[in-house]
């Protein structure tokens, strides 16, 4: 906000003032606040480096609450010069705001790092017996080629994770089974909820239902 004052030309103490010195001298006479602020860092630009200047910008529209919280945060991430720094801080500022839910950030950033990725998105149960339920997997491309290069193979995507989902179930029931009873003979009679698991239903988004 400018004050109402006497022209600041009109003073003998700006006669012999100039350049740079005269502007900074004639701005803290006329102006106050953000207006005072925003000039001087003005006259300081060609002394910063430009990410610094545009930084204490977007911190001074802060200040003066011109911006949100949200949106300084955002342009301070947009400032980032490496392209893969700022999309993985864009991404946890998305989920910190609740635009991202949580299994959405870890697979984004996950895709992003080029990094495998798999996550079991629901687990549901009811029927006739505590053995019936269901699965929801969803995953990356990364998790794909992660299961092929150990040897997983298929015509489709989905075939290869059924695969894998599958031999982890075997795997965790035979390190659960303690030694008694007859664990073939217990697999025989569970057969027709071994293959409703294979029996695999797919989803939107890349996801796997299993049943």
């Amino acid at each position: 906000m400018a004050k109402k004052i006497i022209p600041f030309s009109w003073h003998p103490f700006a006669w012999g003032m100039a350049g740079k010195t005269r502007e900074i001298a004639k701005a803290e006479y006329e102006l106050t606040g953000y207006e005072l602020e925003k000039k001087l860092l003005s006259l300081k630009e060609d002394e910063l480096e430009s990410k610094e200047y545009n930084k204490r910008m977007i911190d001074l529209e802060f200040k003066y609450n011109r911006i949100t919280k949200q949106e300084q945060l955002r342009y301070l991430c947009n400032l980032i010069e490496d392209p893969h720094q700022k999309t993985l801080a864009l991404l946890e500022l998305d989920f910190k705001e609740g635009k991202l839910t949580d299994n959405e950030y870890q697979k984004q950033t996950a895709t992003h790092k080029k990094l495998p990725w798999v996550a079991v998105l629901s687990l549901g149960f009811g029927g006739k017996t505590a053995l019936e339920g269901s699965f929801e997997l969803d995953w990356n491309e990364y998790f794909i080629d992660d299961l092929r290069s150990k040897g997983y193979a298929g015509a489709s995507n989905d075939g290869i994770v059924n695969q894998w989902f599958m031999e982890v179930c075997r795997n965790v029931a035979l390190e659960e089974f303690d030694g008694t009873g007859n664990f073939s003979a217990d697999s025989e009679a569970n057969l027709e909820t071994v293959k409703r698991w294979n029996s695999s239903e797919s989803l939107a988004g890349g996801r796997k239902g299993y049943n």
